[in-house]
């Protein structure tokens, strides 16, 4: 198996398995975003251990939720494109550049949803009774915003995975399609706005996950802070102000104590069933942190929350938020003079061969700004230059081809014209002679001196005809003709190009068929020589049928008239006759090889075509077509005829 099918099959089974591969790598990117939130969160926050535990508990249970309803919603992304992906499976060229366009906005698309889907669920942890246990309000938000600035972050390698998967089904797209797309991308300037989007989304996404992580730090450990000097406040307010055992201390005083304690945020409550407790303190189910201090008799349990003002947070989301303007600006800028760079790179690219560049003017903008699109620049320059050489060898390749083109064409048109004129002679004489009366034995002889004389004259009429299509110089003269009289002329021609071979010949023309615009002398031995060749091709096989010629209208609207010419014999395929036609050296044909090739010329230029096909019982069918109105310029011929 060749290198190039080794690489098909393998682009095949990537289209196969290409849903497979997006479902892996997004889950894949899912487990290591959640895994850096378990692994950052308890750090970032300080979080106790307990608390952390509980984050961890109702964290893997968010992963496993958000993993799978992004996975559900990538399975139905993915099935609007399942007909294009069928169509990739099985090599299939009739795809419409507009099912790419919309699969190549398939990357963007399934990052969007996993981080919509994944920060949706991560926000249920906000609902009491899915919040974790003893997590305050404050970490609970930090919490939040930590995960979503971390999954907005694994955004990018999850388009990264995913555009490398999607965009390796481009490789085994049809060029039409992809030519198609590209060409509509530019007319929108697609490309341009794209890179400046990436590269603006790849400056500030890296500043705004530190800043936020930076915030998020900041007041996690003022918020400790806060908790520290809390507790050691509440254990103040318990051990000065509502210790009996330092003073005589009322009811009335320890209520005053206590009612000037909540206004600051401190909840106390004396209890007496406490005899002889430690001193603890720990965060409640609610968030709110309890202090136990023990007294002279009971103790006192405090209770009270550390949770940080929201303006306390204000100044630093505020130089958070300044930063990623900033770089989002940045970004921009070197997004729009980025995205220039490469514009004037393409149209470097895209004129390679043309006039301007094969003159020098390869230089079509100021120099690149960004030094891998100045490299690139340098790349084209010395590709348009290897383009010039090339092409100045290549056009004094064609000048010499032109000329000795021009040499042979007179060199063969000179030859033939000097043996045409002494075979006619010889022709005229043989006809003089042939008035005469002659033994059987004589007459035998000079018919077979006239036969072959003419088949000698037919040949060099092929050749001057042939060096005139060659050098450009057949001119015809069209005029309305019956085609029921140019078949008549073509059989009568061909019985003499052929007439060592009597086979018959089945003519079926219609009456109602128009004139066509012809050079009657030209397309008669055209068809002429078709026919001879069948009819010699019919004498050397014993099974071969009767020729048969049908002159029927075609194309649309009736705009030509079309003559089959169908051999009577199998022995020579469709194939070999195309060669035939198609300039080819072949053994076959005798001296009417260069006739067939010309015969294709002259329809040609009269503006039909001629092709080769099968009958259904494997006999060669030539068709060849007509129009009924000349062309309104000299048609393009599909080869010459070779002379050699």
């Amino acid at each position: 198996m060749t290198e190039e099918r080794m690489r098909e099959e393998r682009m095949r089974d990537d289209a196969i398995h290409f849903a497979r591969r997006v479902l892996v790598r997004q889950a894949l990117v899912g487990v290591a975003a959640f895994g850096a939130i378990a692994a950052l969160a308890p750090k970032l926050l300080i979080l106790e251990q307990d608390v952390a535990a509980s984050v961890l508990s109702v964290g893997a249970k968010i992963a496993l939720a958000a993993i799978c309803a992004t996975t559900l919603l990538t399975l139905l992304r993915l099935r609007t494109h399942r007909d294009l992906l069928r169509s990739l499976m099985i090599g299939a060229r009739d795809i419409d550049h507009e099912e790419l366009e919309r699969f190549a906005e398939l990357p963007p698309s399934l990052a969007l949803r996993f981080v919509l889907a994944s920060s949706t669920i991560s926000s249920l942890t906000m609902i009491p009774g899915i919040r974790p246990e003893k997590l305050d309000d404050g970490r609970a938000v930090s919490l939040l915003i930590l995960a979503i600035t971390i999954l907005c972050a694994s955004a990018i390698p999850h388009y990264v995975l995913t555009r490398a998967t999607t965009f390796s089904l481009f490789e085994i797209s049809p060029a039409e399609a992809i030519g198609s797309l590209l060409e509509t991308a530019e007319l929108y300037q697609t490309p341009r706005r794209r890179v400046t989007y990436k590269l603006l989304l790849a400056v500030a996404a890296p500043v705004l996950l530190v800043g936020v992580g930076a915030v998020l730090i900041a007041n996690a450990h003022l918020q400790t802070f806060i908790e520290r000097s809390r507790r050691a406040t509440a254990t103040l307010i318990a051990r000065t102000a509502l210790d009996p055992a330092l003073g005589a201390i009322d009811e009335a005083t320890r209520n005053d104590v206590v009612a000037a304690a909540a206004e600051f945020g401190f909840l106390a409550r004396v209890e007496q069933a406490c005899e002889g407790a430690e001193p603890s303190s720990g965060r409640e189910a609610d968030g709110q942190i309890a202090v136990i201090t023990p007294l002279h008799r009971g103790c006192v349990n405090i209770r009270f929350s550390a949770d940080l003002e929201p303006s306390a947070a204000i100044w630093g989301a505020l130089v958070a938020l300044l930063a990623v303007l900033v770089a989002g600006a940045l970004g921009n800028l070197f997004g729009r003079v980025l995205a220039a760079d490469l514009v004037h790179a393409t149209k470097q690219v895209r004129l390679l061969g043309t006039d301007s560049v094969l003159r020098g003017a390869t230089q079509i903008a100021r120099p690149a700004r960004f030094a891998v699109v100045a490299r690139l620049g340098h790349a084209i320059e010395d590709l348009a230059e290897r383009f010039r050489v090339f092409a100045a060898a290549q056009e004094r390749a064609l000048e010499a081809r032109e000329a000795a083109q021009r040499m042979r064409g007179l060199l063969f048109a000179s030859v033939s014209h000097d043996l045409k004129s002494p075979l006619n002679a010889i022709l005229g004489f043989a006809d003089l002679v042939g008035q005469e009366d002659l033994t059987d034995a004589q007459r035998e002889s000079l018919e077979l001196i006239s036969t072959r004389g003419r088949e000698l004259l037919g040949l060099i009429e092929s050749i001057l005809d042939a060096a005139r299509v060659e050098a450009g110089q057949l001119t015809l003269e069209p005029q309305p003709t019956s085609v029921g009289a140019l078949i008549a002329g073509a059989i009568r021609k061909a019985r003499e190009l052929a007439s060592d071979a009597d086979g018959e010949v089945v003519v079926e023309v219609g009456d109602t068929l128009p004139l066509i615009p012809v050079d009657q002398a030209y397309a008669t031995r055209a068809l002429a020589v078709i026919v001879a060749h069948a009819l010699r091709t019919g004498a050397a096989d014993p099974s071969a049928r009767l020729v048969r010629l049908t002159a029927i209208m075609a194309g649309e609207h009736n705009s030509e008239v079309r003559i089959d010419i169908e051999y009577g014999s199998r022995d020579v395929p469709p194939e070999e006759l195309e060669a035939l036609f198609s300039r080819q050296t072949t053994a076959r044909g005798r001296g009417l090889t260069l006739g067939l090739s010309h015969a294709r010329s002259v329809i040609e230029l009269h503006g039909g075509s001629l092709e080769v096909d099968g009958a259904p019982d494997g006999r060669p069918l030539c068709r060849a077509r007509l129009p009924r109105v000349p062309p309104p310029r000299r048609p393009r011929l599909s080869s010459v005829p070779a002379l050699g």
